[in-house]
């Protein structure tokens, strides 16, 4: 098991309201070492207008949604859809601005090269990052309850006892999705910019993911979002909430969790590649 307290050396920062930033710069790094020539130095050039301290190259623009997020623009990391373990009936629809909704708007203006570059920058950070967010389990899920018939927002209303080796951590998680934001403990809080031991998990956690998740493992569609938010929803079901509230996540509840989260952070990779290609390589003068 990958337990997070072997990875203390990195530093602590506190938790990032999707994928650790950790976890975005792994699946941004799996696809910058895939895409295509042209659109890798495309997206060089792009991601050089309005870059800042910290998100300063395609992989650490990776969390800049999460830097620069507001309530105004929240709603775009996520989509709720709603479900219920107790066998009543739910009624609750996801909102019309959702993560799906953003990856398919911020796709069309980073392949329109007829908008300035400014925007079209922004747009692709935006799209880096939320193609990420929709692979995590609970950017697609809200569990409906009598305490919360509008969901519980991602597991975020879902109390937890912090697990065993997050103690290092400044804010060690306290809910389901702060815990599954770390990737139960896969993805440690790496800092931005990226120092030397920052820049030796990546390569690291890098290798690792494709060695276990190669490419010819997985179906993946170029760009179907709505089903990428499927699949988050239904191992939210099958492996998230296989836990009951208030109490204390085991070590094989900590080690599956891990096993998925790798999963998806992978696949996100492949995909946002695929995706990028296919968007800036058929849009080339």
């Amino acid at each position: 098991m990958r337990l997070p307290f072997a990875l203390i050396a990195l530093g602590v920062a506190a938790l990032a309201p999707a994928w650790s930033a950790s976890g975005h710069m792994a699946s941004a790094r799996i696809a910058y070492d895939e895409l295509d020539t042209l659109v890798r130095i495309e997206c060089d050039r792009l991601l050089q207008i309005g870059k800042t301290e910290r998100a300063y190259d395609f992989v650490t623009a990776s969390a800049w949604a999460d830097d620069t997020r507001t309530d105004a623009n929240g709603r775009w990391h996520y989509t709720n859809i709603h479900f219920r373990t107790d066998g009543k009936p739910t009624f609750e629809m996801a909102e019309d601005e959702n993560v799906v909704t953003a990856i398919a708007r911020f796709s069309r203006e980073v392949k329109n090269r007829a908008l300035p570059d400014a925007q079209r920058a922004d747009a692709l950070r935006y799209l880096i990052h939320f193609v990420g967010d929709v692979h995590q389990p609970l950017h697609a899920t809200a569990r409906d309850t009598d305490a919360f018939p509008s969901g519980d927002r991602g597991g975020n209303d879902f109390a937890i006892l912090s697990p065993d080796g997050f103690d290092a951590w400044r804010r060690p998680p306290t809910n389901l999705h702060s815990l599954w934001d770390s990737g139960c403990g896969l993805l440690p809080p790496v800092e931005r910019p990226l120092v030397a031991d920052g820049q030796r998990w990546l390569d690291q956690i890098v290798v690792k993911l494709r060695a276990e998740h190669p490419r010819k493992r997985y179906k993946l569609a170029i760009y179907e979002p709505t089903i990428w938010a499927l699949e988050s929803f239904e191992d939210a079901k099958k492996h998230v909430y296989q836990l009951k509230e208030g109490t204390k996540p085991g070590r094989k509840y900590l080690e599956n969790g891990q096993r998925v989260s790798a999963r998806r952070v992978a696949v996100a990779g492949y995909r946002m590649a695929d995706l990028l290609n296919h968007l800036l390589g058929s849009a080339r003068p």
